[in-house]
């Protein structure tokens, strides 16, 4: 009896990471509210369906980390005075212009497959270890 209630409260846990991760679509800085809260919950998880969501929800936070230092970088690269003519200026526009449009998409899949195997009680697939 206490095992189900305590894989409950985890239950519980888990998609209030998952309403975190859905409130970055209205609030983008939700982003690491959703961040921290992850690495605190991650500790707490004990049951192992629960953790690989939340290890697949916490690669998620960390791609889009890696993503806008990475398009920070291609911004400062595309403005930093050098000639708009230069082949590190067009490569950097068309990575940015390329990885916008790419983002929304993907982020969706990511928020989406997670919601929909937590709601089927199955272990997420393709965790980071």
């Amino acid at each position: 009896m206490t095992q189900s209630k305590e894989t409950e409260r985890q239950e519980e846990l888990v998609r209030y990471s998952y309403l975190l991760q859905w409130s970055m679509l209205v609030l983008p800085p939700m982003f690491l509210a959703s961040l921290i809260y992850l690495l605190v919950l991650r500790r707490r998880i004990t049951h192992f369906e629960l953790r690989t969501h939340v290890k697949w929800q916490l690669a998620t936070c960390i791609m889009i980390l890696v993503l806008i230092v990475a398009a920070v970088i291609f911004l400062f690269v595309g403005l930093s005075g050098v000639n708009t003519d230069s082949p590190i200026a067009i490569a950097a526009t068309f990575v940015l212009m390329g990885g916008s449009a790419v983002f929304f998409p993907w982020l969706l899949y990511r928020l989406i497959y997670g919601n929909w195997r937590f709601a089927q009680q199955v272990p997420m697939r393709f965790v980071l270890p």
